[in-house]
């Protein structure tokens, strides 16, 4: 089976560069065969965010290839044994049916809209909402962390009050107490620096300090977090700017024409929800009592039903039924 699921995930990757036809087959057994048909079937449900992790796992893989065999292999015999023809079933598949036009219809409208030039738009809306495109004043620090994981409280805030002196006494070093000292492990690519540290992605009592410091080359007492001790240099104060609407016209475009199309397919779906809808109160009214605890429908008039709402077929021997449970 890895055989087989390191194959589809190459032929997954590589369709289009292949032009491999989707009735291919990838793997078969007990007279049933799965192609690439089946698999761009099962994957087209998978949410399109999820797609990629989805196929690039050999052990998803292998579960979809054996579910999907296993589901082909009991349907044969399902269809050999006219289980079609039980009611229960019957529904069931009528019900799969609708589902199936009705994602294909759905499908084939979001496809056929067409989405007219929205640029006037696109520049109302910035004109209007220039307060929503205003980039907010941030300050960007450098920092030294003395972190707590491997040695004590006490020791680490010595070494914090240390480097604090070190870089008081000549702040243009500040780069070689980072190098030197520092424990934060992404120091190896930012050199220290923490951009924007006023965000809120940021644990409260550093981005705190990051905006008690007013003038460039300050630097910070020494601070406490989670993380450690930490002693930090303000290196830019970065004003609140507004964004031209070259900046933003992409982004602006891409959200406005998304907005058309939910606006579009919100009207549709409202049309056809708010035709004139025909109820039966009596039937209605019997739904509450209809079902067991466990979903399962209830005796109805004196006829017993089984678990999947078809009545049961009785028997000689059978007796007549009680009316009056439920």
């Amino acid at each position: 089976m890895l055989r087989y699921a390191g194959w589809l995930l190459f032929a997954l990757t590589t369709t289009a560069q292949a032009q491999t036809s989707t009735d291919d087959l990838i793997i078969s057994r007990g007279g049933v065969s799965i192609t690439l048909r089946d698999i761009d079937t099962y994957v087209a449900r998978v949410p399109k965010e999820q797609r990629e992790r989805f196929i690039d796992s050999p052990t998803r893989i292998r579960e979809l290839l054996n579910n999907l065999l296993l589901t082909k292999q009991l349907a044969v015999q399902g269809r050999a044994e006219h289980l079609e023809q039980r009611p229960e079933v019957e529904s069931q598949l009528r019900a799969a049916q609708d589902e199936v036009y009705a994602r294909a219809r759905m499908s084939e409208f979001m496809a056929a809209i067409q989405v007219p030039n929205l640029d006037k738009l696109v520049a109302e809306q910035y004109a209007t909402h220039k307060e929503l495109y205003v980039v907010p004043a941030s300050a960007d620090v450098k920092h030294v962390l003395i972190a707590t994981a491997e040695r004590s409280d006490a020791d680490a805030k010595a070494l914090a009050e240390k480097v604090h002196a070190e870089a008081l006494a000549d702040p243009k070093a500040f780069d070689q107490l980072v190098e030197k000292y520092s424990d934060d492990v992404s120091k190896a690519q930012n050199h220290g620096l923490m951009k924007d540290a006023t965000a809120e992605k940021y644990v409260e009592p550093f981005r705190k300090a990051a905006a008690a410091l007013t003038k460039v080359g300050e630097i910070s007492p020494v601070i406490a977090t989670s993380y450690g001790y930490h002693v930090v240099k303000l290196v830019a104060l970065n004003p609140q700017r507004q964004q031209s609407f070259d900046e933003v016209r992409a982004k602006l475009s891409a959200a406005t024409r998304e907005q058309y199309i939910a606006n579009v397919r919100r009207d549709f779906v409202n049309e056809l929800t708010n035709s004139q809808t025909d109820i039966n109160p009596a039937t209605l009214d019997t739904l509450r009592d209809r079902y067991d605890s466990e979903g399962n429908v209830r005796v109805v008039a004196g006829v017993p039903a089984n678990g999947e709402g078809t009545p049961a077929a009785p028997t000689k021997q059978a007796p007549k039924p009680d009316p009056t449970h439920r």
